[in-house]
């Protein structure tokens, strides 16, 4: 009797029970369970918006690395014109040049006097000998003995000969599209780049116009300045760069995913679709026997 029983409550439950599907045993059915999907997808598409933009930052600074990497070839010791000569001596060098000049002249104007008779022939004669021991100190190698100050045709081959080094260095660098007005852009890094001083530098760069105006030393000497306040702020990138490189690396985000989409070429690719025959009954032929 209770085998009976059993088996009808069994089939009354197999006749009442309805097949379930796969996607509507995980569909949501109450308003908690719609709220906790929704705010699930909100956080996933806050979290994907994030990864995005920090994979967009991270692309700005590497790009801009890139811009600016020229910085790392400058030359500041040649930039720097140390061993320019200064102004004062020079100077010192023209008050040489013309107390020699004047000396020539006195002497050769006694030697003159001399052979004219206007003034006694030992006179004159003396004047000749110390004219031309005066001459002699021209020549370099004679000079050499009494004196290593160079003269002032020394001294002003000097110094075209290291703004020739400068200028051909600073043309090095600027290149064909310009160096200076780039570094507009690593403002952010350090602010003394946004000086009034500065801008018309860069704004003369940006024009191609820049070798009309670097002529004089203290020419050279700012834009020596602009390229250290700019390699300031390069360091400075690089360090942010590879600051979040790494903390990214540890949130496992590749920063490397923005680049690479942005070099796919950029036609839609078309969705190919293949259609897969449902597998049909294999029906096994009968084996001959021979």
């Amino acid at each position: 009797m209770d085998n009976e029983n059993a088996k009808s409550d069994n089939e009354n439950r197999g006749q009442t029970a309805e097949p379930v599907s796969g996607a509507a045993a995980f569909k949501p059915t109450t308003s908690k369970e719609l709220d906790v999907a929704r705010k699930r997808k909100e956080r996933q598409e806050a979290e994907h918006k994030r990864v995005s933009e920090e994979q967009h930052q991270q692309h700005i600074r590497k790009k801009l690395l890139a811009e600016c990497q020229t910085l790392l070839n400058v030359n500041y010791d040649w930039l720097y014109l140390d061993d320019y000569p200064d102004n004062r001596t020079v100077s010192v060098a023209k008050r040489n040049r013309d107390y020699w000049l004047l000396l020539c002249v006195i002497e050769f104007i006694v030697f003159v006097a001399g052979v004219l008779e206007l003034v006694p022939a030992w006179v004159g004669g003396s004047a000749f000998g110390l004219l031309f021991i005066t001459l002699c100190f021209s020549l370099k190698g004679f000079r050499r003995f009494f004196s290593s100050e160079p003269t002032l045709s020394e001294l002003l081959h000097e110094r075209k000969k290291l703004e020739f080094r400068a200028l051909n260095h600073i043309k090095l660098l600027e290149g064909q599209d310009g160096l200076a007005w780039k570094c507009r852009k690593l403002a952010k890094y350090n602010q003394n780049l946004e000086r009034t001083l500065f801008q018309g530098v860069m704004n003369v760069s940006a024009k191609k116009r820049l070798f009309g105006v670097l002529k004089e030393k203290k020419h050279i000497r700012l834009y020596l300045q602009l390229m250290l306040e700019a390699e300031k702020a390069y360091k400075r990138l690089q360090e942010d760069y590879l600051k979040h490189h790494f903390s990214n690396l540890e949130k496992g985000i590749d920063d490397t995913v923005q680049e690479i989409a942005e070099r796919q070429p950029s036609a839609p690719e078309q969705a190919v679709t293949v259609s897969v025959p449902e597998s049909a009954p294999v029906t096994q032929q009968p084996t001959r026997k021979t």
